[in-house]
C-alpha cells in the first residue's frame, strides 16, 4: 500500500499520537534529570562524577540497545516491541524507589534506559512507514514541538510535585503512567490497517550505511544534536543555577521549562523551514550549528555574567539546536526504505553516545577544577562544551557530501 500523505486520516492521527507519546516520554526521562539529580546528590551523597554517571548511563545503555532495536522493529514490527519496551521503562522507573546507594540506582537506570531505547528510532520508523519523505522533515519537526510537552512536565510541574509530594511518590504515579500508555498504544495501533507498508528492498548492512559518503558526514554531525541540550536540561542546569545564581529547586524548574518551551518553538520552526523554503539543509545545519557554539562561548567568555543573560544564551543555544529536524529529514532523503531502521539507529547511537560524554566531562571540569569559584568552574565547562560542538561543526562545514540538493 503506498504511504498516505494526509494528515487528517484515521491511520494518520494514530500513527501521530504514538508518535508524540513516544517522543514526549523520552524528552521526560532525559530532562528529568536535571530536577532530581539535586534531590539524589543529597539523597545518596553522590559526588559530581557520581551524579553525572547515574543521570548518563541511560543513554551508556541506550547506544547498546540500538543495534538491536532496529531489528526487533524491522522483524516483529512496532506495536507489539514499543508496548514492550515502555513496560520495561515502567519497571525502570519503579525499580528507582528501591535504590538505597549510587550501585542500586544505577542498576535501576540501567532498566530504565533499556526501555527508553525504543522511542527514537520507533518514531523514524513509524513516521517514514506512514508519511511520504517529503513530510518527513516537516512532521519529525511537529514531534519534537507536540513531543516537547513531555520535556516540559520534567521542568517546573515535576519540581513543584517533587517538592509536595516527594520524589519516590511521583516515580510511582510515573510507572503508572507509562503502563497505561504501552497499553493505549497495543490496542490503538492494532486499529492500523493490516496491509500497512512494510519497508522492502534489498538487504543493507549497518556497514554499508557506515561506507556511503553521503551518510558520514550526517553521523559526524549526529554526534552533537541532542548532547548540548540534555547536558543542560537533562542534568547540569540544576546544579548550575544552584551553585552560581542561587536558584531554588522550583525556581530552577521554571527556567528549565522556558528551555523546553525554546525546544518545542525551534522544532516547529525547524521544520516549517525544511517543509516550506528553499534554503539548502546544509546551509540550515550548519547555522544553528555555529549559533549555538557561539552562545557557548560567550557564556565561557563571559565574567559575572546576570541571571537574564545566561538565560537568554541558555535559550538561543536550545533553540539553535534543533537543527537536528533538518539533519534527519536529510538523512530520509538519502537513505533507501530498506535501511530505514538501521540507518536511524545508527543516527539515534551517534547522537546518545554523545551524551554521557558531555554530561561526564562537563561533571570532570567542574570536580576537577580544585579551589576555582563555581562561576569560573562553570564558565570553564561552558567553553568545553563549545569546542566539542565546533568540532564535528567543522567537519560537517568541509564535506563536499553534505552538500545535497533538495
Amino acid at each position: 500500500m503506498a504511504k498516505n500523505p494526509s494528515l487528517v486520516s484515521l491511520q494518520s492521527i494514530i500513527v501521530l499520537t504514538i508518535c508524540t507519546f513516544l517522543f514526549g516520554m523520552g524528552q521526560f526521562h532525559r530532562a528529568a534529570g536535571a530536577i532530581v539529580a539535586p534531590v539524589w546528590q543529597e539523597q545518596f551523597s553522590l559526588n559530581a562524577d557520581q551524579l553525572g554517571f547515574v543521570i548518563s548511563v541511560i543513554f551508556i545503555v541506550n547506544i547498546f540497545a540500538q543495534g538491536f532495536i532496529g531489528t526487533l522493529l524491522d522483524r516483529i514490527g512496532p506495536r507489539r516491541i514499543i508496548s514492550l519496551f515502555l513496560l520495561i521503562l515502567a519497571a525502570g522507573t519503579l525499580a528507582c524507589i528501591f535504590a538505597n546507594s549510587f550501585i542500586g540506582l544505577v542498576l535501576a537506570r540501567i532498566v530504565l534506559g533499556t526501555g527508553l531505547s525504543v522511542g527514537g528510532v520507533g518514531m523514524y520508523m513509524l513516521l517514514a512507514r506512514n508519511f511520504d519523505a517529503s513530510q518527513f522533515g516537516y512532521l519529525n519537526g511537529l514531534m519534537v514541538t507536540l513531543g516537547g510537552i513531555g520535556g516540559l512536565a520534567a521542568t517546573y510541574p515535576l519540581a513543584y510535585a517533587i517538592a509536595r509530594f516527594g520524589w519516590t511518590n511521583v516515580f510511582i504515579g510515573l510507572s503508572v503512567f507509562t503502563i497505561l500508555i504501552a497499553g493505549a498504544i497495543f490496542l490503538t495501533a492494532q486499529k492500523e490497517p493490516a496491509d500497512k507498508p512494510k519497508t522492502t528492498g534489498p538487504r543493507i548492512r549497518y556497514w554499508d550505511l557506515v561506507k556511503d559518503k553521503r551518510v558520514q558526514p550526517l553521523l559526524v554531525m549526529a554526534c552533537v544534536i541532542w548532547a548540548p541540550i540534555t547536558a543542560i536540561t537533562g542534568l547540569w542546569g540544576g546544579p548550575y543555577y544552584k551553585a552560581v545564581h542561587a536558584l531554588t529547586l522550583e525556581e530552577t524548574g521554571l527556567f528549565q521549562m522556558l528551555f523546553f518551551c525554546a525546544t518545542m518553538a525551534s522544532g516547529t520552526a525547524f521544520g516549517l523551514i525544511d517543509r516550506w523554503t528553499r534554503f539548502s539543509r546544509y546551509s540550515v545545519i550548519l547555522t544553528g550549528a555555529l549559533v549555538s557554539s557561539a552562545s557557548l562561548i560567550t557564556l565561557a567568555l563571559t565574567p559575572d555574567i546576570p541571571l537574564w543573560g545566561a538565560n537568554l544564551l541558555l535559550f538561543v543555544m536550545i533553540f539553535a539546536q534543533q537543527f537536528y529536524v533538518p539533519l534527519i529529514a536529510q538523512l530520509r532523503q538519502v537513505v533507501p526504505d530498506a535501511a530505514i531502521g538501521r540507518a536511524t539507529s545508527l543516527y539515534t547511537i551517534a547522537g546518545v553516545s554523545a551524551i554521557p560524554v558531555f554530561q561526564t566531562l562537563f561533571g570532570i571540569v567542574i570536580e576537577h577544577s580544585g579551589s576555582l569559584p563555581d562561576p569560573l568552574k562553570y564558565r570553564l565547562a561552558f567553553g568545553m562544551m563549545a569546542l566539542l560542538v565546533l568540532t564535528p561543526t567543522v567537519v560537517f562545514a568541509l564535506s563536499r557530501h553534505a552538500r545535497l540538493p533538495r
